[in-house]
């Protein structure tokens, strides 16, 4: 499937199987390609084809076809295309908590509980030109693989790989320490800009303007874009309309809504607005995406 995510509180799998497996492709000329947003699940990013920057709260990391990125719980996170040239990637996201055990062992203990109480951190960055990562990339591969097989009993094989993916970053060194908290101005930028971005979200469909915006965070409006455009790389209305070409492309592929529909249920009362801005973000025009990703692909 093809998914363009945000600010994320929707429900990742079922509540049974908190894992999801998201396949995300952009044409050519499309640069923004995972706009900043987090969630509290742990997400692995395995980058398919193409290559393309990423930032993991003030962390950046450009990769390339075959690299993987780690995002813990809670980081803000975006990503970009570094030379337009088209990008595919792969973005396995799963509850961390769901591989716990039910009793006090010493996998637990050992492992898992500093994972969760974030005292243990898995590598940032797994590159393909790293002997080191070659096992913890291959165990990324083989976890794609058997998600899109779905044999029987996939849903243990894909635990007991996940396991054994932190099993491997525990023998091969690749796990450290959570480092110092960061200095108090960057949490609290953290903070307002969760805090924004949650607002844009559950308000995405109505009628937004700079003042309401910057007033969610008690800033002066041109503070305001200033330092919304320093922590997202997008100045805001440009990433409202990000948000609102998402979610038309989504009920786009749905295939339950026509071009008219998808425009206004995302919060567009002109079809010729609508259309500029999903050129710009898709490459294409509404009806040749629907067209195209309809069916489900």
């Amino acid at each position: 499937m093809y998914e363009h995510r945000y600010r994320e509180n929707k429900l990742h799998g079922q509540p049974e199987f908190p894992l999801h497996i998201y396949r995300v492709e952009h044409q050519a000329r499309v640069h923004s390609i995972l706009p900043v947003h987090w969630h509290n699940e742990m997400e692995i990013i395995y980058l398919a084809e193409g290559r393309a920057t990423f930032y993991i709260e003030s962390r950046e990391f450009t990769i390339q076809a075959g690299d993987a990125l780690i995002v813990h719980p809670g980081e803000l996170h975006s990503g970009m295309d570094t030379v337009s040239g088209g990008t595919c990637y792969y973005s396995i996201v799963f509850k961390c908590s769901w591989l716990s055990s039910p009793y006090p062992d010493r996998v637990q203990s050992l492992f898992l509980d500093p994972l969760l109480q974030g005292t243990t951190r898995l590598p940032a960055l797994l590159s393909a030109a790293d002997d080191t990562h070659t096992p913890l990339l291959y165990l990324i591969k083989e976890l794609l693989n058997r998600y899109e097989h779905q044999s029987a009993a996939y849903e243990l094989s894909l635990k007991a790989h996940l396991l054994l993916f932190i099993a491997d970053s525990y023998q091969y060194g690749l796990t450290r320490k959570n480092p110092e908290p960061e200095p108090r101005h960057r949490r609290e930028y953290n903070r307002q800009i969760r805090e924004v971005l949650s607002y844009m979200e559950q308000h995405s469909r109505d009628r937004l303007e700079l003042d309401q915006l910057a007033s969610v965070v008690s800033l002066s409006r041109s503070h305001f874009c200033k330092f919304f455009k320093a922590q997202t790389g997008m100045r805001p209305m440009e990433y409202l309309n990000y948000i609102r070409i998402s979610q038309a492309a989504s009920l786009l592929r749905s295939g339950s809504y026509n071009v008219l529909e998808a425009a206004l249920e995302s919060g567009y009362q002109h079809v010729s607005y609508f259309s500029k801005w999903f050129r710009h973000y898709m490459n294409m025009t509404p009806s040749d995406y629907k067209a195209r990703y309809s069916s489900g692909v």
